[in-house]
């Protein structure tokens, strides 16, 4: 079975992304976090570009309405 991952949120730090993921794992739903930086030669003038909240695709509507509750 080909499990695709969809971004479900992308947060402005990874605190954030945590908690959203904890909560959705209080509801059985598993959740990657992928943080993305800008830079990798110069490190010192990296900012983060966000960070994002993945999903399967087939739970990507539960996921929607967990995190709908808890962050709106």
């Amino acid at each position: 079975m080909n499990d695709n991952r969809i971004v479900i949120g992308i947060f402005e730090n990874e605190l954030y992304a945590i908690i959203a993921q904890s909560d959705l794992r209080e509801a059985g739903i598993n959740a990657t976090i992928l943080k993305q930086v800008g830079g990798i030669f110069l490190p010192f003038l990296t900012q983060d570009d966000g960070v994002l909240l993945m999903v399967s695709s087939t739970q990507v509507e539960e996921a929607q309405k967990v995190l709908k509750t808890k962050f709106n």
